[in-house]
């Protein structure tokens, strides 16, 4: 097996090592019925019918006129970031909800990679296709209720992560060296083939 040969092998070795300690576990329920994943996976089912729909409030409030649109995540970290204790579950997933702009101002913080955002809950109509907003599917609201409020996101320098990146250091050094020797071992091969 020639060297290159063998890097490859130690490079997919690494790889399969890592995804398979990363792979997700699905376990999160949404506290919604229905969540966010079955609005869209069957939306006429829901289409026009008035849901209650929690979620965290992330983004920015974008004010239109006397209305507003909000962002909600129903996803595995609208509690908690991964940090701070949640499981990798998959992708984000929420709804965008259009209401009046006096019920978006209660939400005070919004969900980012510095913050948790409010946790909230809304009661509105589902629209599969809203004809008022060019067919998207969106939640029109009327209530909005703060169930958590926001905080600044937790995010501790872990000791595991530290001796991680020492020991990834070290081996990217090893093969480095390793790479050396085995170069200069091959010119002085190439070196001597020539005299």
């Amino acid at each position: 097996m020639n060297r290159l040969a063998r890097l490859a092998a130690v490079v997919v070795l690494c790889a399969v090592t890592f995804a398979a300690g990363a792979a997700p576990a699905f376990g999160f329920e949404s506290p919604n019925d229905p969540s966010s994943a079955e609005l869209v996976e069957s939306p006429r089912e829901f289409d026009g019918t008035t849901i209650t729909f929690e979620g965290e409030a992330i983004g920015e409030s974008m004010v239109r006129g006397d209305h507003a649109w909000l962002h909600l995540n129903d996803d595995a970290y609208m509690y908690e970031n991964v940090e701070e204790g949640a499981r990798l579950e998959g992708y984000n997933s929420g709804m965008p909800v259009w209401l009046p702009a006096d019920l978006a101002r209660r939400v005070e913080v919004f969900g980012d990679y510095k913050h948790e955002g409010d946790v909230v809950r809304v009661i509105g109509t589902y629209n599969a296709a809203c004809a008022e907003h060019g067919g998207d599917t969106d939640i029109h609201a009327t209530e909005l209720t703060v169930l958590l409020p926001g905080r600044d996101a937790e995010d501790p320098v872990e000791p595991w992560k530290i001796g991680l990146t020492l020991v990834m250091t070290g081996a990217a050094a090893a093969v480095i060296l390793a790479d050396r020797r085995l170069g200069r071992r091959e010119l002085l091969g190439m070196a001597r083939a020539r005299r």
